[in-house]
Order: structure tokens, then C-alpha cells, then sequence
């Protein structure tokens, strides 16, 4: 019996070796005993559910057959026998492992491609005559054009059944289904992930193409409205998480019906923060390598497109073997294993009128999310409209000192999203999150006034250490519980949402900051950023526990009745 899945690429499981080391898992990696499991569900004709896994030697484990009207029966929770459970909970897990280290190498690239060009954009940006109320005008454009973009892209990522999804997005590795006609390989994230690297390949090439101001509004354009890959790929990792913690609970019950002990099926523990963490650090990597090489190999700016180019190519090849979760495939077959509600029908309690209207727990805690995160990214954008001079200022900072100092806080931002996020909310645990959040709110106002007043540029790069741990570790619950509170079906939306009230931050901020230092005082934009800091020290300490952690808890305990 020969694996239809198997694969001979000797890659992809030395990396997947690399992750788990990461992780910690050296236990899982033997000397001897490194298998790359890609298992499968072959669907026969006389009607059998096949589980099996494919190690890289080739040779087919014994095949675990149930009937396939056990398989199909998910909405009484008993869709397989408990061995067949726990077989596809590993396959989830597995699943979750290359879908994790695909997506973190597919933005890595992609994002790499696009900061190799920032330090090249403002001598283009001079050499166009783009003045400050040009390149103004541009953001506040491209905050417009995000706002809109983030919110329709997640809401399409979670259309399965979309026309997009069953025409570009069945375009890659999939999953067999148990009905013929359907395609089980229809996915609205991977649609959303291929329509993000044509606009960044399609502004990419007007940038190089137009040489003139209009160039510039043009290639634009694509990315803001549709390259929102980040959020995609988020969305995408809580359906991995999803799976596994549905998968979890379903042979934990089995396990207490049939009075069974049998700890090693449930071993496997779905770790948001962890998988969240390692999206974030690649994000924080690129941002680091790609002005890096810009500094080493000092491009022009057509140079540097065309290897943007190149890397945005290969993320994109990534996307089409970037695995399905396993709720993606048996969707159409099963129904949602995470929820009533159906964004294709139009039925979502996760859109901005259902979440203003502040009538379930769910939609009031995507509210207290969303307040968090406006907050945050005005705090950001007000700072930022007196940072730069502020440095230029006291240091007299330059392009170079600028690249290193971003190359910093990439390598920062990496260390806390790959590690330092993920060992905090294991130590202090789901009791201890609150507190950790306050900290960082804490930290963030605080180390934003010391590095605005020092004169000493180490205490800048201290104070910039501690502050890009806060919001790193910060960020990685937020998404984390974000993730855990949506089902599988409406996750992308919410994320959409959420990314959209930071677009409209975008929007708003940098006015606000200038309005409030012309008529407050070139000092006055500080003292709010730390007001705003203050207002969600506040905020969090009052209503984390009592809207989030319960609405989680809430929804736990209904998915165990």
C-alpha cells in the first residue's frame, strides 16, 4: 500500500525538526525515530472512513477503518469511535505543526520582499517631488482604503462556498471528501491569501513601471485593499486550534462515558499563544532582515522591487501548500462543528452592528477587544507624530542610525512573539492573564515617557526593549483569546473587524496628534499617549475578566454539554 500523500521532500521535516526544538518537544524527535506524519482520510467505495498516517520511509501503518455514517454524525459529538478520534486529533496536530511553520515561511517571505524596499521609499519619494502633505495625503489614503479592505477580506475568508473559494481558493493541497461533488478542497483563506500576493506582485509592478507621482498613488492601491495576509493566516491558525480543542473535548467525553483513563489521547495541548507567538516573530524577523540587506547591499529601488518580487512569487507558492484544517474539508459534509451561524447566510454575530448592539457575552466581549485595540494603535500613531523629530532632534538620527535602530525592534519583536509571550502566559496561566496585560499597559505608557525625555540613547534602546516585549506579549494574548472566542466560521470576519478599527487609528491619529501639538504644546501628544495608556490600564483591570474570560468560559462549558 503505497502513501498518496507521501512526499520526498527531505526539507520540510528538518524543519519541522527545527520548530519542535524550538518548542522545547526534543522528546518528539528521536535520533532515530524523525517521522514526517502527512496523514490523510481516503474516502473508499464501500463506504469505510480511512485514517492513516505516512512516515517517511514509505511503509502504511496498520489502517484504521470506521463506517462512514460514524464519520459523518459530528452534531451529537460521536462522529467516530475513540480510537478514530484520537487518530485524526494527532492528524489535527500535525496539521497544525506544518500549517504553522508554512505560514510563518509564506509571511516571512512576503513581508521580507516589502521592507527591503522602505529604506529606498523616501529618496523616491523626494526624487517625485512628494512633499509632507503628498506622502500624508498617501496614508490617510491607504488607512481609508485598509478599513474597508481588512473587514471584506475577513468576512470572505470565511466563505467556504464563495465563488472565490471554489475557484482560486481549491487552487492546492486538499482534502478528499466523503460526498462526490463537493469540493472539499474550496477554502476562503487560501482565496484571501493568493488575492493578497497578486496585489503586492500587481503594486509591485507599478512601482516599478510608473516612475511619477502617480506611480505612487497606483501601487498603492492593491496592497491596502486586499493584502492582508497577517489577519488571513491568524484566522487560518485558530480553525488549526479549533479543531484540536473540539477533537480534545469530543474524546475526553468518550473517555467519561466509557469510564476510560487513557491520558495519552489527550495529550495534546492546542496552544494559541505558542502558534500566535511564532506568526509574530516572523513578522518581527523580516522586518529585521529585510532592512538589513537593504543597509548590506545598499539597492536601488528597482533592484530591490525585483527581489520583492521574487519573494512574493515564493510566498505565494507556499500558500498552495499550506494544509487545510480539518473542519475546512468536512464542512460541506458535516456541518459546522464550531457553530450555528453561517456567515454565508448572512447569519454572524460577529458584525459591527450585532457587536454594537452588545446582546450576548460573545458580542460584548468582541466590543472590549475592539476598544483595546483602537486604543492602542491611536497611542501608537499620536506618538509617532513627534518621535521621529524627537530623535532627530537629541541624536540628529540618520537613515543608518534609523535602520538600526528598526532592525532592533524586528529583533526584539521576534524574541518576545517567538519566546518571551509564550513562556509568560505559561507561567502565570489563564488566573495570571490579566495581570500581565496590566503590566504591559503599564509598561508601555511608562516606557514611552522615558525614552521621549532621556538624553542618553542607551536608555532609548532599554527603554524600546522592555516596550516592544509589553506590546509583543500584549498582542500575542489578545489574538490568542480573540482566536479561542470566534467559531471556525466567523473567525476571519472578527479579525477583519478588529484590523479595521486599527485602520481607522490610522486614520484619525496622526491628525489628532498634530491637532493636539499645535494647540497643546510640541510635549502634549506624550501626555495623552500616556493618558490613553492609563484609560486601558483601567479599562482591562475593570472588564477582562468579567467579559472576555467569561464569555471563554461560557462557551467551554457549552461545548461539553
Amino acid at each position: 500500500h503505497a502513501c498518496p500523500n507521501q512526499t520526498n521532500n527531505a526539507l520540510l521535516p528538518l524543519l519541522l525538526l527545527f520548530w519542535r526544538c524550538l518548542e522545547g518537544d526534543l522528546l518528539l524527535t528521536t535520533l532515530f525515530g524523525l517521522y514526517y506524519t502527512d496523514g490523510y482520510i481516503n474516502i473508499t467505495q464501500n463506504n469505510m472512513c480511512q485514517l492513516t498516517s505516512c512516515p517517511l520511509d514509505g511503509k502504511s501503518p496498520p489502517v484504521q477503518k470506521v463506517t462512514n455514517d460514524e464519520y459523518l454524525n459530528r452534531n451529537d459529538g460521536k462522529n467516530c469511535s475513540a480510537s478514530a478520534a484520537s487518530s485524526t486529533l494527532h492528524l489535527a496536530q500535525e496539521t497544525l505543526d506544518r500549517g504553522t511553520l508554512l505560514a510563518c515561511l509564506s509571511l516571512l517571505l512576503l513581508i521580507t520582499g516589502m521592507s527591503i524596499t522602505f529604506p529606498q521609499m523616501q529618496s523616491r519619494r523626494d526624487e517625485l517631488g512628494c512633499n509632507s502633505l503628498c506622502y500624508g495625503t498617501i496614508t490617510s489614503a491607504r488607512s481609508a482604503l485598509s478599513l474597508v479592505g481588512t473587514a471584506v477580506v475577513g468576512r470572505l475568508s470565511d466563505r467556504n462556498g464563495s465563488f472565490l473559494a471554489r475557484t482560486i481558493g481549491s487552487l492546492g493541497k486538499g482534502r478528499k471528501s466523503a460526498i462526490i461533488g463537493v469540493n472539499a478542497n474550496a477554502s476562503g483563506r487560501r482565496a484571501c491569501l493568493y488575492l493578497g500576493t497578486i496585489a503586492s506582485l500587481l503594486g509591485l509592478a507599478l512601482a516599478v513601471s510608473m516612475n511619477s507621482p502617480r506611480g505612487l498613488w497606483l501601487s498603492m492601491i492593491p496592497g491596502a485593499l486586499l493584502q492582508h495576509n497577517f489577519e488571513v493566516y491568524k484566522a487560518l491558525l485558530s480553525e488549526y486550534h479549533n479543531d484540536i480543542e473540539h477533537l480534545g473535548k469530543r474524546i475526553k467525553d468518550n473517555n467519561a462515558e466509557e469510564n476510560m483513563a487513557n491520558d495519552s489521547d489527550v495529550a495534546l495541548v492546542s496552544n494559541r499563544s505558542g502558534s500566535v507567538g511564532k506568526l509574530g516573530m516572523s513578522v518581527g524577523v523580516s522586518f529585521m532582515i529585510g532592512p538589513m540587506i537593504a543597509a548590506l547591499a545598499s539597492p536601488t529601488f528597482q533592484i530591490a522591487s525585483y527581489f520583492a518580487i521574487l519573494c512574493t512569487l515564493a510566498s505565494g507558492l507556499l500558500v498552495a501548500i499550506v494544509p487545510l484544517p480539518i473542519g475546512c474539508a468536512s464542512e460541506h459534509e458535516c456541518g459546522s462543528v464550531h457553530g450555528k451561524n453561517n456567515p454565508e447566510n448572512g447569519k454572524t454575530e460577529f458584525s459591527l452592528m450585532n457587536m454594537l448592539k452588545l446582546k450576548t457575552s460573545k458580542s460584548r466581549a468582541a466590543m472590549f477587544f475592539l476598544v483595546i485595540r483602537l486604543n492602542m494603535a491611536l497611542a501608537f500613531h499620536i506618538f509617532n507624530t513627534i518621535w521621529p523629530a524627537s530623535l532627530k532632534k537629541r541624536f540628529k538620527f540618520g537613515p543608518s542610525d534609523h535602520a538600526r535602530f528598526m532592525s532592533f525592534i524586528g529583533l526584539t519583536y521576534a524574541f518576545s512573539q517567538g519566546f518571551m509571550a509564550k513562556r509568560i502566559v505559561q507561567i502565570w496561566g489563564k488566573e495570571g492573564k490579566v495581570h500581565v496585560i496590566v503590566l504591559c499597559c503599564a509598561v508601555l505608557g511608562t516606557g514611552r515617557y522615558i525614552a521621549y525625555n532621556t538624553e542618553s540613547l542607551i536608555v532609548i534602546y532599554t527603554a524600546f526593549l522592555f516596550i516592544i516585549n509589553a506590546l509583543g506579549t500584549m498582542n500575542t494574548i489578545i489574538t490568542a483569546d480573540t482566536g479561542a472566542m470566534a467559531p471556525s466560521n466567523e473567525v476571519g470576519g472578527l479579525f477583519g473587524i478588529l484590523e479595521a478599527s486599527q485602520s481607522a487609528a490610522g486614520m484619525v491619529g496622526p491628525f489628532l496628534g498634530g491637532l493636539i501639538s499645535h494647540y497643546l504644546g510640541e510635549d502634549a501628544p506624550l501626555i495623552a499617549v500616556v493618558g490613553v495608556y492609563g484609560f486601558l490600564f483601567t479599562f482591562i483591570s475593570w472588564g477582562y475578566e468579567r467579559f472576555v474570560l467569561s464569555s471563554s468560559n461560557e462557551e467551554e462549558g457549552k461545548k461539553l454539554i
